[in-house]
């Protein structure tokens, strides 16, 4: 029967046993960043959390795929929200530094092959080092599979099914909903109010300006989350669970196939 496994629920035995299965490792990228007045500031972690949770029980049950997921990183590049309080910001030098060393570490206790998954789409360093970790390994003489497990298409799939009208942007509807679905209590609606946003399309989308929320934003939102209701929420989990779990299982299936004829070739 296929599991889920938590990384640090496991015996150094038990995680032995999963590598030499070939187990898909899966990491998990948080962030600590502001999120407007009305959100936490771990929502970016709590949504990856979440999603990889989700979607890997559901690849288990659905797929018969066995996973292992990493222990949390909450912790990442955020530089783009100083001026907030509450935002954790590493450089960016040291986030590829951490996420190389992190799947080397993977790879030493095993595993051939892993997942990496961001929580936000601010986090640009996260491919960079993913390639770079893969090259690394390859001179290392170890054959590895890594993949970005992106979920780019599937929140455009959200926001067309369960927010149409709504803006799906930084502590917009889209995030306010799925707190409001899992952990309402810590979603202040009083404070669900749009931001007043300076020129943000033009200097962002159109310009390519690097600007900081604070010069764009008074709340530090660039979306409004009127509207947000915890039943959008929950369509939106199930909808994001079910193609993560279907993205497991083709990894599961394309990566047999790599492995396998690598095998062959040795």
């Amino acid at each position: 029967m296929a599991n889920a496994y938590l990384w640090s629920d496991l015996t150094w035995p038990e995680l032995a046993r999963l590598a030499a299965q070939d187990t898909l490792a899966v990491v998990v990228l948080g962030c600590t960043e502001q999120h407007a007045r009305h959100l936490p500031v771990d929502t970016d972690s709590f949504q990856a959390e979440t999603l990889a949770a989700l979607g890997c029980e559901r690849a288990a049950a659905q797929h018969g795929v066995d996973t292992v997921r990493l222990p949390l990183m909450p912790f990442g590049p955020a530089s783009e929200h100083y001026g907030f309080t509450g935002s954790i910001s590493l450089s960016n030098e040291l986030y590829v530094r951490f996420i190389k060393e992190l799947i080397a570490s993977v790879i030493d206790s095993g595993f051939r092959r892993i997942g990496v998954m961001r929580s936000c789409g601010g986090h640009w360093a996260v491919p960079g080092a993913v390639w770079d970790a893969k090259a690394d390994a390859e001179r290392a003489g170890r054959k590895v599979v890594l993949h970005l497990l992106r979920s780019d298409e599937d929140w455009s799939k959200v926001r067309t099914d369960h927010f149409a009208g709504l803006e799906g942007a930084h502590a917009a509807a889209i995030e306010t909903a799925l707190c409001l679905a899992r952990r309402p209590q810590l979603v202040d609606v009083d404070q669900l109010v749009a931001p007043r946003l300076k020129n943000f399309k033009a200097r962002y989308l159109d310009g390519g300006e690097a600007f900081l929320f604070a010069e764009i934003s008074d709340t530090g939102a660039l979306g409004s989350p009127v509207g947000a209701t915890a039943e959008a929420g929950e369509q939106a989990w199930q909808t994001l669970a079910e193609a993560f779990a279907a993205r497991i299982k083709l990894i599961e299936d394309l990566d047999r196939e790599v492995l396998g004829a690598a095998e062959e070739s040795l």
